[in-house]
């Protein structure tokens, strides 16, 4: 599952305690939990590989332009 959710936007929807929802939420899928934001196994995995690409073909890469292509 593609998950992205970052807790201050949680906070001005009313949830006062975003971490505790999003585990009550998505009990089944494989979850991250950051200091800003949560991030599921899809972008995670996206994510590692687009560094993976960078590294290798020593170049730039926009993160923000890949999590909107998810």
């Amino acid at each position: 599952m593609c998950v992205f959710l970052e807790y201050d936007t949680l906070a001005r929807l009313g949830i006062s305690e975003p971490q505790s929802f999003i585990k009550k939420r998505f009990k089944a899928d494989a979850v991250e939990y950051l200091s800003s934001c949560c991030v599921g196994r899809l972008i995670r995995d996206q994510i590692e590989s687009e560094v993976d690409e960078v590294i290798s073909s020593k170049c730039w890469s926009d993160m923000m332009v890949c999590l909107r292509l998810l």
